[in-house]
C-alpha cells in the first residue's frame, strides 16, 4: 500500500476520482502521521512510563506530605493519564478515508431540514442557497421557529418549502419532530441555520445507506469565518481534534454520534425512537444511544461537506460549550446513560465514557493551579521527592505526556493552544459537573451567529476564577521572592521544592496571563466573510468614467478590486460583475457600491474597496451563489482525475483547469498562513467590518471597516494599511 493510501488529506470519491483535501495541520503533526509506529511507540512508552511513575506515587511519595494535598495532585495526573489513554485509543490509526459505492438500484427521496430561530436573513441564505445546488434530487424544507415573514419570503425565492409551527417546544429538538411525521423523504439532510453545504454533500454520503441498519452518518463540522474566537489559525480551531482525530476513531469503535448537524438521518429509524430525544438539552449525543440501542448503527464519513460560522466572541463560544456540556452529562439520569445502557457494546461505553470524561480538563487544570498556589502560600507539599525521584519518575514521565499528548492530536493542535481552551473552559465545566448529581430543566439557548468583539479588559470578567487563581499565583510568587530576599518569613519549603514549585508557578502564571490577555484585546468587528475570487470587473462611475480591473475578494456587503487607477473616496459607481456558476458559464450582475479607499499595490496597480449600497435580489443570489458556492468547495479542495496513485498529493500542486476557468482561486494558490503582501508593507489578515464613516472608530480598511487584531498566537499585532 501506497504513503498516499495512509494520507486522510486525499481521498477517492466513488468514481476513483482523487480529491486533494486542504491540508491544516501543522508540520510537526505532519511528521508524526507520516511516522506512525513511532508515534505509537511513543504512546505506548508514555503509557508505560505514565503508569510507573503513578505507582511510585501513590506506592511512596505520600510520606511526610500533606494527605489533603496529595490526594488533590494524585486526582489531577490520574486524569491527564486516562486522557492521555483515550487519546491513544483514538489516535491509534488513520483509515484512508473513500466515498462508499452506491449500490442500490433505486434512489431514495431525500429532505434536507433547515432549521433556524432567529439567525437573520444574511446567514440563513447562503445555507439555502448552497442547499438548491445539491447535486442529488431533494427536498428543501425550511423549518422556522421564529415564524417571520422575511423568512418564508426567502424560503420562496430559494426554492425551499417553508414550514412553521405554532410553539417552540423543546427547542430545535421539537422543530425537528414536528417535520419528521410532515415530510415523506426516506432520508433527512439536518443543518443548522449558518450551515452552508457543499454540492456534492449528499453524494459523498449516500453510499453508507445501502446498509440497511445504518441510521445516521456524521459529517465534520468545518467554519469558513477563520477569524471566530475558537480558531488558532486558517482552517484550524479548537474542534479539530475532535472531528479530526476522535471522530474517525470513535468510527472505528462503534461509537460515531450525530453532532446536531451536517448528518444524514434514516427518517424510518428517527420515527421508530419516537423522534429527537427531548429529555436532555444535548438532542443530538442522547438520540445517538436510543438509536444504538435499539438496534441501529451509526458511522462518521471523514470529509469536509458542510461549512458554517463559529462562535465570533467569548460570551457565544461559552453560551455553547455550557450547552453541551450541560446536555451531555445530564444524559447519565436517563436509560441511555453509557453505563447503564445494556445494549452498547464494551467499546461504547469506553468511547462515550472518553467523550464526557473530556468535560473534565478545565476542573483538572484548575485544581492543578490550585494545588500549587497552596503550596507556595503555605508550604504544604503534595509529595515527598528527593531530586533522584523528580528525575527519574516525574520528569521523563511528564515529558513523554506532554510529547506524545502534542504527536497524537496529529498536527491540529499544539500544547499551547490545549492550555488556552482548557483554561476558557475551566469555569464552565466545573458549573456543568452539578449535572452529574442534578440535571434539573435548562433551557435550550441558540448560540448567535451574527455580531462583533470589541475586547476590553472588562470581557475577563467573565473567567473569574481564572483571575482569583491568577492572583493568587502572582501573590504566591511574590511571597517566596520576598521570603527569598530575607523580607518576610514563609512556610520553608524542602530546597527541591524551594526552587521547583516557583518555577512552575512563574510557567502557569505566564500561561493563565496570555489566556486573559488575549481575551482582553482581541477585536474582531467584522460581520461578513470575505472569499478570495479573481473575476473581471467594469465600473461606471456617476459622470461617465469607464474603469475595468479584476476583483480581489467579495463578500455579501463589498467587493476589493484592483485597479490600473484609484478612485475618489466616496465615489458613486455600477460595477458589472463577472460572477461564476456551479453550470461553468459565468454570470455577469450589476452592483451599485461606493468606493471607501484606495491604496497602492508593489505592482503599480491600486486596490480598492467597494461598499456594496445597492443590490436586486437575483444578483445578490449570483453573489451569494458564487462565494458559497462556487469559491468555498475550492477552498477545501480539488479534483483530479482518476488515475494510479503514486505518491502522496501535496498542497502545493497546480490547480486544475475548471478552477482557473471559472476565475476561481484554488486553495492550492493561497498563502500557508494568514500574511500576505499589500504594496511594500506585510498586514496580517485579521477581522473587520465597515463601522462606518461618522462614529470616529480606529482607522479604516479598503472599505471603510475598521482595522482590529485578532492573532491566533495570543500576541496583540497593529494591523498596518495605508
Amino acid at each position: 500500500m501506497s504513503s498516499a493510501d495512509h494520507d486522510h488529506h486525499h481521498l477517492l470519491d466513488a468514481d476513483g476520482n482523487l480529491v486533494v483535501l486542504r491540508d491544516v495541520r501543522t508540520r510537526w503533526g505532519r511528521w508524526w502521521s507520516a511516522h506512525e509506529t513511532l508515534l505509537r511507540v511513543l504512546a505506548v512508552v508514555a503509557l508505560g512510563w505514565g503508569a510507573v511513575y503513578l505507582t511510585w506515587r501513590i506506592g511512596w511519595s505520600w510520606r511526610d506530605a500533606n494527605i489533603v494535598m496529595w490526594a488533590l495532585l494524585l486526582v489531577c495526573e490520574l486524569g491527564g493519564w486516562i486522557s492521555l489513554a483515550g487519546l491513544t485509543w483514538f489516535s491509534w490509526s488513520e483509515r484512508p478515508v473513500r466515498r462508499p459505492r452506491r449500490r442500490a438500484t433505486s434512489a431514495p427521496e431525500i429532505d434536507v431540514y433547515v432549521c433556524t430561530y432567529d439567525e437573520p436573513v444574511d446567514i440563513v441564505m447562503p445555507t439555502l442557497v448552497g442547499c438548491a445546488a445539491l447535486t442529488v434530487p431533494h427536498t428543501t424544507y425550511l423549518l422556522d421557529d421564529g415564524r417571520r415573514p422575511e423568512m418564508a419570503e426567502l424560503a420562496r425565492r430559494c426554492g425551499a418549502v417553508y414550514m412553521t409551527r405554532p410553539d417552540n417546544r423543546h427547542a430545535k429538538a421539537g422543530n425537528i419532530n414536528h417535520a419528521l411525521p410532515r415530510t415523506a423523504g426516506d432520508l433527512v439532510l439536518v443543518l443548522d441555520a449558518d450551515h452552508v453545504p457543499l454540492p456534492d454533500a449528499l453524494e459523498a454520503v449516500l453510499g453508507y445507506f445501502d446498509d440497511p441498519k445504518v441510521a445516521v452518518v456524521q459529517t465534520p463540522h468545518g467554519f469558513y469565518n477563520d477569524d471566530s474566537f475558537q480558531h488558532y489559525d486558517t482552517g484550524r480551531h479548537e474542534q479539530s481534534v475532535f472531528y479530526e482525530v476522535i471522530c474517525p476513531g470513535k468510527d472505528r469503535h462503534g461509537a460515531a454520534f450525530w453532532c446536531g448537524s451536517g448528518a444524514l438521518l434514516r427518517r424510518r429509524a428517527m420515527l421508530d425512537v419516537q423522534g429527537v430525544s427531548t429529555e436532555t438539552i444535548a438532542e443530538d449525543f442522547h438520540t445517538t444511544i436510543k438509536l444504538q440501542r435499539a438496534g441501529w448503527t451509526t458511522r462518521y464519513h471523514h470529509e469536509h461537506l458542510i461549512q458554517g460560522v463559529a462562535p465570533h466572541d467569548l460570551a457565544a463560544y461559552l453560551l455553547q460549550r455550557d450547552r453541551w456540556a450541560r446536555g451531555n452529562l445530564s444524559v447519565f439520569h436517563t436509560p441511555e446513560s453509557p453505563l447503564r445502557a445494556r445494549e452498547l457494546r464494551l467499546r461504547q461505553r469506553l468511547s462515550y465514557g472518553m467523550s464526557l470524561f473530556a468535560y473534565l480538563a478545565g476542573p483538572i487544570r484548575a485544581l492543578l493551579l490550585l494545588v500549587l498556589a497552596l503550596v507556595l502560600w503555605t508550604g504544604a507539599l503534595p509529595l515527598q521527592a528527593t531530586w533522584f525521584n523528580l528525575a527519574v519518575f516525574w520528569a521523563p514521565a511528564t515529558a513523554l505526556m506532554l510529547l506524545a499528548g502534542s504527536a497524537l492530536t496529529r498536527g491540529y493542535m499544539r500544547v499551547k493552544e490545549a492550555t488556552h481552551f482548557e483554561l476558557l473552559t475551566a469555569e464552565i465545566h466545573l458549573r456543568a459537573l452539578r449535572c452529574l448529581v442534578r440535571p434539573g430543566r435548562t433551557a435550550f439557548k441558540v448560540t448567535p451567529k451574527e455580531g462583533v468583539d470589541v475586547g476590553g479588559w472588562h470581557r475577563i470578567r467573565t473567567l473569574r476564577l481564572l483571575v482569583v487563581i491568577a492572583i493568587a499565583l502572582a501573590g504566591g510568587i511574590i511571597w517566596r521572592l520576598l521570603d527569598a530576599l530575607g523580607v518576610v518569613a514563609a512556610p520553608a519549603l524542602p530546597t527541591v521544592a524551594a526552587w521547583l514549585v516557583p518555577a512552575l508557578a512563574v510557567i502557569e502564571l505566564r500561561r493563565l496571563l496570555r489566556t486573559l490577555v488575549f481575551v482582553a484585546r482581541r477585536r474582531q468587528v467584522r460581520l461578513h466573510a470575505r472569499f478570495p475570487l479573481e473575476v473581471a470587473v467594469r465600473l461606471v462611475s456617476n459622470a461617465r468614467e469607464h474603469r475595468s480591473g479584476v476583483t480581489s475578494d467579495i463578500s455579501t456587503r463589498g467587493l476589493a478590486v484592483v485597479l490600473d487607477a484609484p478612485l475618489t473616496f466616496g465615489m458613486s459607481a455600477v460595477a458589472s460583475v463577472d460572477l461564476p456558476t456551479p453550470d461553468g458559464p459565468n454570470e455577469t450582475i450589476e452592483v451599485r457600491c461606493r468606493a471607501m479607499r484606495s491604496h497602492r499595490l508593489a505592482d503599480g496597480r491600486w486596490q480598492v474597496g467597494l461598499r456594496i449600497e445597492r443590490l436586486a435580489d437575483d444578483a445578490r443570489a449570483a453573489l451569494v451563489r458564487a462565494a458559497y458556492v462556487c469559491v468555498l468547495p475550492d477552498l477545501l479542495r480539488r479534483l483530479e482525475p482518476a488515475a494510479p496513485v503514486s505518491g502522496t498529493p501535496t498542497p502545493s500542486a497546480a490547480p486544475t483547469e475548471s478552477a482557473r476557468d471559472l476565475g476561481r482561486t484554488p486553495w492550492a494558490t493561497l498563502p500557508s498562513d494568514p500574511t500576505t503582501r499589500l504594496g511594500d508593507r506585510t498586514e496580517e489578515r485579521v477581522a473587520v467590518e465597515r463601522l462606518g464613516q461618522d462614529r470616529g472608530d480606529p482607522e479604516l480598511d479598503e472599505r471603510g471597516d475598521a482595522v482590529v487584531v485578532r492573532d491566533a498566537g495570543h500576541r496583540d499585532h497593529r494591523e498596518i494599511v495605508s
